[in-house]
């Protein structure tokens, strides 16, 4: 598929506010604009409400004792998975179209093949399973989204690999002067890892759609957080509430037990008080400008804490399994099990 060049104007500071929301959801402002692209094509309208008079945003809410994330993260995932099928799907076919008949050869017979037949329909099969997905025809609600995040780990890095392939294969092609084509055998390797990996995602799947969303723990922190942010409306704040709550529900259950209760008796604590303070001063029609920018000093605290506190039980895990085969090779030492010079200190 033929890529075109779009340009247009837009103001700065919208396009700077726009970078970084992006950047906070691990995207780029060119994928954003081609999930807009994608849903307006597919949809025939444009995939939000427009009104004349825009009213202050409210994230959604679950039912009281749902397991959902609310609309809006679901929403962007699945519009991020789509995203990358789409590239998956681009990159195969530039690749494939842009190799010519004059080179011959093993390896360029697989490449041809890998990227006209098998990784096309390996693709073809991962982008049915995330169409699934959607709210029309399996919703995600209720299933452990770690296990999904881990899919959509996985093919952003095959996406990401296909474009590096893509931007140096299609040139070495394209200036292949004849003789020996043993040249592209490397490229052939880097396609056969990435059917590889194609394969290793449906297993992930597999997991995810028999999998059920954890209960407690992060869940009971995000309901104290939805709770004490239920009159909040302005905008930036629910969004970096919804990126807080993907982060605790990645990393708070495996945090250590001094750092969970350091989290609910002091930080999130502030955090509930500075929401309810946020959502009071905007029923009173206060200017609540100064009350929105604590609560985003709040939510970048409590952020900080828990993937610090995730990296903390990484390293302690490390240097607990460093010590335990430190110890297993002293006790083989002393017992005389263990050659090769290794002595007792």
């Amino acid at each position: 598929m033929a890529q075109v060049m779009v340009n247009f104007r837009i103001d700065e500071d919208v396009k700077k506010s726009m970078e970084q929301a992006c950047k906070e959801m691990g995207l780029n402002m060119t994928t954003a604009f081609t999930i807009f692209a994608t849903k307006v094509g597919r949809e025939k309208r444009i995939p939000f409400e427009v009104t004349a008079a825009p009213q202050p945003g409210r994230r959604p809410r679950p039912q009281e004792g749902g397991q959902g994330e609310g609309a809006s993260a679901p929403a962007r995932r699945q519009e991020r998975l789509e995203a990358l099928c789409g590239e998956i799907r681009r990159s195969l076919t530039a690749i494939h179209t842009a190799i010519p008949a004059s080179i011959t050869g093993l390896a360029m017979e697989r490449i041809r093949l890998l990227c006209g037949d098998e990784l096309k329909d390996k693709a073809a099969q991962a982008a049915r399973a995330v169409r699934a997905l959607s709210p029309g025809g399996g919703p995600q609600e209720g299933r452990d989204l770690r296990i999904l995040d881990e899919y959509l780990d996985g093919l952003s890095s095959i996406a990401e690999q296909l474009r590096e392939t893509e931007r140096t294969l299609i040139p070495a092609m394209r200036t292949w002067s004849g003789g020996d084509a043993g040249c592209f055998e490397p490229y052939r390797q880097g396609l056969a890892g990435i059917s590889r990996r194609f394969d290793a995602l449906g297993p992930v799947m597999n997991r995810f759609l028999c999998s059920t969303a954890p209960s407690g723990g992060a869940q009971e922190v995000r309901a104290r957080i939805r709770q004490a942010a239920a009159g909040v409306e302005t905008p930036y704040v629910l969004t970096a509430l919804d990126n807080l709550e993907a982060l605790i529900l990645r990393h708070y259950d495996a945090l250590r037990d001094q750092t969970k209760t350091r989290l609910g008796a002091d930080y999130l604590q502030t955090l509930e008080l500075t929401l309810r303070e946020l959502a009071q001063a905007e029923r009173d029609g206060a200017d609540a400008g100064a009350r929105a920018a604590l609560c985003l000093r709040a939510v970048n605290v409590v952020q900080q804490v828990v993937s610090r506190g995730g990296q903390d039980r990484q390293e302690w895990d490390s240097r607990s399994l460093e010590a335990e085969v430190t110890a297993l090779e002293r006790l083989a030492a002393l017992r005389g099990d263990a050659g090769d010079g290794l002595r007792p200190e």
